[in-house]
């Protein structure tokens, strides 16, 4: 496929990856799905560059993703990237997410945008990851897959797609268990979908699609020493055995989306989205260690887009509200103990975007500006120590600007500036270090100026693309202990980071059975500003991302057989 037909859709307005110009990257699953463990989500993103993960194993603590960076400073879940799974968010309004709810069998592609995107979505995208699964059925199926593994790993899998006329059904379900290969490991799930598509006309279609999650234990081992790890690498930590720390999660999903073309120059698309998630866990300290989270989150979003000439014009609004009911409890060794917090949080956000392109023969403007307006509420329940009920308002107003050059059919260079800006999460918010509850006002929202430039090259059967980037970002969300509440994370703004770095992507279809696929990462990410009441900590390297980190690959198949073979090489990190 040549790139020029690649079209990426997660950039709102439509266009050719050859012509954005922005960092992206298209992944499509529908003829390797088979041959792939589907495990971790991390199976999917070793081939970007610009992305780094961890914790893949982890099923308590989850898949922790960065971009550039982005979201390196999660204590779980993924932060500071936005999430969407066929078009609707995955993250919540406040900017958590997690994918424990994904069934990775159904993939069919993933779209990146690697860097600062307020401008099309809002808070907390520094990156963006979407995830388009399986959505219309040409003829009747039933898969049935059985997985076994050491460990007492066992993972059943069912997948029916059917179709009626104009109306495609996909069913699937799956339930995975493992005992975990180190103590207090063990994790089990049940995950169900049911999608439906429908084709009203050549003009219009209309998306369904629920989901429900049970996931009644995911236990958390804990890190280790190095010489803790060298006595016995499989043994649990300590405290993590001692406060018997793990999670249980029931979430279910309802979504639709639909679109309209109007007629050759005008389209309308909206979708809408109401879950509810039920969350309980344990951590490794006393106050406040047993969590009970009770969320639902809901929103709506349309767009219009308009053609004229050489020029393409979209407006449109995201709206979204997140209710948690949080409360906190001691950890007496494993047991709850008496209410520390309890609180109603709201997130409400409301944000209108304009986003134009404009072809003036070999050169393509993109322009955007959004303004989000933000509003979060804490109301105490919990008066032992007051009231500290309050509200926060975080709003933001983020442009972005980018050109593309065609220097002929084949070849094109990009340069762009774009902005993020990413809020506290209300966990963040919630976790105030005087211990009265309400939210700690005095954080503010991290801030990110994001500058690019690169090549993108296509020929008859190999691709390449080569970025350099410089971000600087301000207000920096960086985690921290007290040494009376230990083991428990508090969150400060501590000054800005420079992020400079190089990725690079290749892709090579060596004959008709062979393909070559490589990607190389360089990160110089350096605090510029960083000092609190214990030290100065300007110019050291931010934690969590690797200076170096490549991927290569190679599929061959012919006739039915498929092989893969996948190396990765991480460099030095700090943690």
């Amino acid at each position: 496929m040549s790139i020029d037909s690649v079209i990426i859709t997660a950039t709102r307005l439509q266009e050719s990856q050859l012509a954005i110009p922005l960092s992206t990257t298209k992944l499509n699953f529908s003829e390797t799905q088979f041959i792939r463990q589907q495990l971790s989500f991390q199976e999917y993103l070793n081939e970007v560059p610009g992305l780094f993960s961890l914790n893949a194993n982890n099923y308590s603590q989850d898949l922790r993703i960065s971009l550039r960076g982005f979201g390196s400073r999660s204590a779980f879940g993924i932060r500071g990237i936005k999430l969407l799974v066929d078009g609707i968010p995955e993250t919540t309004p406040d900017g958590q997410g997690q994918l424990d709810n994904l069934n990775l069998g159904i993939i069919e592609d993933i779209e990146v945008i690697r860097g600062p995107s307020a401008t099309l979505y809002g808070n907390a995208s520094g990156g963006i990851i979407s995830i388009r699964t399986m959505n219309t059925v040409k003829k009747p199926f039933f898969e049935g897959d059985i997985s076994i593994g050491n460990y007492g790993f066992q993972k059943y899998q069912i997948l029916h797609g059917f179709r009626r006329n104009n109306t495609s059904f996909i069913l699937q379900g799956n339930y995975t268990n493992t005992d975990g290969y180190r103590d207090q490991s063990g994790f089990s799930n049940y995950n169900f979908d049911a999608k439906m598509a429908h084709r009203f006309s050549e003009n219009s279609k209309l998306n369904l699609l629920l989901n429900y999650t049970n996931s009644p234990y995911a236990e958390d081992a804990g890190g280790l020493t190095l010489d803790e790890l060298n006595a016995n690498r499989r043994q649990a930590r300590q405290r993590n055995v001692d406060f018997k720390t793990e999670e249980s999660v029931e979430q279910f999903k309802i979504g639709s989306s639909y679109e309209l073309n109007i007629d050759q120059k005008s389209n309308f698309s909206t979708y809408g989205f109401f879950a509810s998630r039920n969350f309980k866990g344990k951590l490794p300290f006393e106050f406040g260690g047993v969590i009970d989270l009770q969320r639902n989150y809901f929103g709506n979003g349309s767009s219009f887009e308009f053609k004229t000439g050489e020029n393409r014009l979209q407006v449109g609004y995201d709206w979204a509200i997140q209710n948690d009911n949080r409360k906190r409890f001691r950890n007496l060794n494993g047991e709850q103990g008496n209410m520390t917090l309890d609180q109603l949080e709201q997130f409400s956000n409301l944000g209108i975007y304009l986003l134009d392109h404009w072809t003036l023969d070999k050169l393509l403007i993109r322009v955007g500006v959004r303004y989000d307006i933000n509003k979060l509420e804490a109301v105490d329940d919990f008066l032992n120590n007051g009231d500290a009920s309050g509200e926060i308002k975080l709003n933001a107003f983020n442009p972005s600007i980018g050109l593309t050059y065609r220097l002929n059919s084949k070849q094109s260079l990009f340069t762009g500036f774009s902005t993020s800006f990413e809020t506290p999460t209300l966990s963040e918010l919630s976790a105030d270090p005087t211990g009265t509850g309400g939210f700690n006002e005095e954080l503010e929202a991290q801030k990110a100026r994001n500058f690019e430039l690169g090549i993108k090259s296509k020929n008859e059967n190999q691709s390449f693309e080569a970025v350099v980037f410089y971000i600087k970002t301000d207000d920096d969300l960086v985690p921290y202990e007290l040494a009376q509440f230990p083991d428990r994370t508090f969150y400060r703004n501590a000054g800005s980071t420079k992020r400079k770095g190089l990725e690079l992507s290749y892709i090579n279809d060596l004959s008709n059975n062979l393909r070559l696929s490589a990607a190389y990462t360089y990160s110089h990410f350096r605090y510029d500003s960083y000092e609190i009441p214990s030290g100065n900590f300007e110019g050291n390297d931010l934690p969590g991302i690797p200076d170096h980190k490549a991927n290569a690959s190679l599929l061959y198949r012919d006739n039915g057989f498929t092989i893969r073979l996948e190396g990765n090489y991480i460099g030095d990190l700090y943690a």
